[in-house]
């Protein structure tokens, strides 16, 4: 049975309020690059930004950009594909998706490679992805540390935060942003746990520039969203 007007309306509503909202965060995330919070490091490959911000406790949190020569609807395909992200994300031994709550949303398990003295650990994500406005994606990257068991032998991250930001280009390329941060418990040091994240956010923008280019034409636009008119000419 359709649902009375006046919910349809309601519906549409909160929609817009919650797309408005996360519309103004990607503007307040541009806009915090100009305060000093944000330190931009030496950057030894001038294509791959970096920066990184110690203000908020209990961990660094890091932030990286750069620009990549695919469109943007393949490129998030690219990103949620968990078969391929050991090509490009560094320190990824193990990715399995347990669960799509809705279109949007993808739960996921990261297992990272071990590396002694220390134990693996893993990290379960949900992954939920919004189309802002006619040029723009947001995928939240929210940490769900209890949304399944742990497993022998590996030690679950704790903490974490983040979330990538695409921005539609001319000439069918896309700004990619990816900011994170976490806090990893047990033996290992947070200071290590920042240097990591650091590494991580450099090497994983700089595979994507160097690896999705010759692999996006693999992946299909996502059913759930509309079509990116800057794009539409892409192949």
């Amino acid at each position: 049975m359709r649902k009375p007007l006046q919910f349809r309306l309601i519906a549409r509503l909160t929609r817009s309020i919650y797309l408005a909202v996360l519309l103004a965060g990607w503007l307040a995330g541009f806009n915090a690059l100009a305060e000093e919070n944000w330190i931009l490091q030496d950057n030894v490959d001038p294509s791959v930004q970096l920066w990184t911000d110690d203000s908020r406790p209990p961990f660094r949190r890091v932030r990286a950009e750069t620009t990549v020569a695919v469109p943007i609807l393949p490129l998030l395909s690219l990103l949620q594909d968990p078969a391929t992200q050991s090509d490009w994300l560094p320190y990824t031994q193990r990715v399995e998706v347990l669960q799509k709550p809705t279109p949007t949303q993808t739960l996921v398990r990261f297992e990272t490679i071990a590396r002694w003295p220390f134990a693996a650990r893993d990290a379960v994500t949900l992954f939920q992805v919004s189309q802002l406005d006619a040029t723009h994606l947001h995928i939240d990257m929210l940490n769900q540390p209890d949304a399944v068991a742990t497993q022998s032998g590996i030690e679950r991250i704790p903490e974490a935060e983040g979330y990538w930001l695409l921005e539609a280009l001319d000439q069918c390329r896309t700004r990619l942003r990816y900011e994170a941060g976490s806090r990893w418990g047990g033996n290992v040091p947070q200071w290590l746990v920042n240097r990591m994240n650091a590494r991580l956010a450099r090497e994983a923008l700089q595979n994507l520039r160097d690896w999705a280019p010759a692999h996006y034409r693999d992946y299909a636009k996502p059913d759930y969203l509309n079509d990116v008119t800057l794009h539409a000419q892409c192949n």
